[in-house]
C-alpha cells in the first residue's frame, strides 16, 4: 500500500515510518526536515491509497506565545488535508489530542476541536495523550526526568504512553475498515500517573512541587475502552520505564 506520511521526520511520525517500511508499505514523505523539504502546503495524493496527517505543532505553552502560528499549522493545513482526502476518497487517519477534552484552554486545544468539527467521511482523528521514548523533545517531562533536567514538578495526573504502542494503535486502525471506525480514538493507556510520584521514582525526592499551568488540563487519562475492543493493548508501563532509563544523580 502507498502511504503518504505527513510529518514523517517528527517523533511519532519517524517510528510510524519505519514500521511502515518494515511492514512492506510505499511511503510518500511530507516533512519539511526531508532533503528536499516538502511543505504539506502543496500536499497532493498521486497514487496513494491512504493517508496520515502527523505534522502539527503541539506545544500547548508555544500555542499561547504565537496563536496564528498553531491555527496556519494545525487548523488550515488539516483543513486542506482532509477536503483534498475526502473529495477524493482516500482514507485519513489525523493528529488529535487528548486537549480536545478541555479544548478552550489553549489554542492548541481549539486548533484540534476545529479539526475534529472540520473532518469528513472515513476520517479519524488520533487523540493521543502524553507520548514517550527515543526521539521525544528534550523538554518532555519524561526525558527531563531521566537526564536530569528536570527543575520542578506538577501535582498533574497524566496519561503516559509509549512511542511503540502509540505506533502499534496506528497500524491497527490503518489495517481495519476505516467504515467501522468511529470519528475518534483516545490513545493512550487508561491509566492516569502522578507527575509528582513519578518524579519520585527517578530520584526527585525534596524537589519544587507546583500546581503546573492554567492552560493545562489537570487530568488527561485517556479513555481507551473504543480502541480496546479492536483488540489493542499497551504494552509499556511508564513506571518501569523510568526505572530502566533513569541514571542516578
Amino acid at each position: 500500500m502507498k502511504i503518504a506520511l505527513t510529518g514523517s521526520r517528527g517523533f511519532i511520525g519517524s517510528h510510524l515510518k519505519t514500521r511502515l517500511e518494515n511492514d512492506g508499505h510505499e511511503i510518500s514523505e511530507w516533512d519539511l526536515r526531508q532533503d528536499p523539504p516538502k511543505c504539506i502546503k502543496d500536499f497532493d495524493i498521486n497514487g496513494v491509497d491512504y493517508v496520515i496527517h502527523l505534522a502539527a505543532y503541539a506545544d500547548v505553552r508555544a500555542s499561547l506565545e504565537d496563536p496564528q502560528k498553531y491555527w496556519r499549522n494545525n487548523v488550515e493545513n488539516t483543513t486542506n488535508i482532509q477536503k483534498i482526502c475526502g473529495y477524493n476518497h482516500i482514507p485519513l487517519l489525523y493528529a488529535s489530542s487528548s486537549c480536545i477534552h478541555n479544548w478552550w484552554l489553549s489554542p492548541y486545544g481549539i486548533s484540534k476541536k476545529v479539526n475534529e468539527e472540520t473532518a469528513m467521511q472515513n476520517q479519524v482523528a488520533l487523540r493521543f495523550t502524553t507520548v514517550y521514548g527515543e526521539g521525544a523533545r528534550d523538554t518532555m517531562l519524561i526525558g527531563r526526568l531521566i537526564s536530569g533536567t528536570v527543575k520542578y514538578l506538577t501535582r498533574h495526573i497524566r496519561d503516559f504512553v509509549h512511542v511503540s504502542d502509540v505506533v502499534d494503535a496506528i497500524v491497527l486502525l490503518m489495517m481495519s475498515d476505516i467504515r467501522l471506525l468511529k470519528p475518534a480514538y483516545d490513545i493512550g493507556t487508561g491509566v492516569g500517573n502522578s507527575v509528582e510520584e513519578l518524579g519520585y521514582i527517578a530520584g526527585w525526592e525534596g524537589i519544587e512541587v507546583t500546581d503546573g499551568d492554567a492552560c493545562e488540563a489537570q487530568d488527561n487519562t485517556a479513555d481507551i475502552t473504543a480502541i480496546s475492543e479492536l483488540g489493542w493493548v499497551p504494552k509499556v508501563k511508564v513506571d518501569e520505564y523510568l526505572v530502566k532509563h533513569t541514571v542516578p544523580h
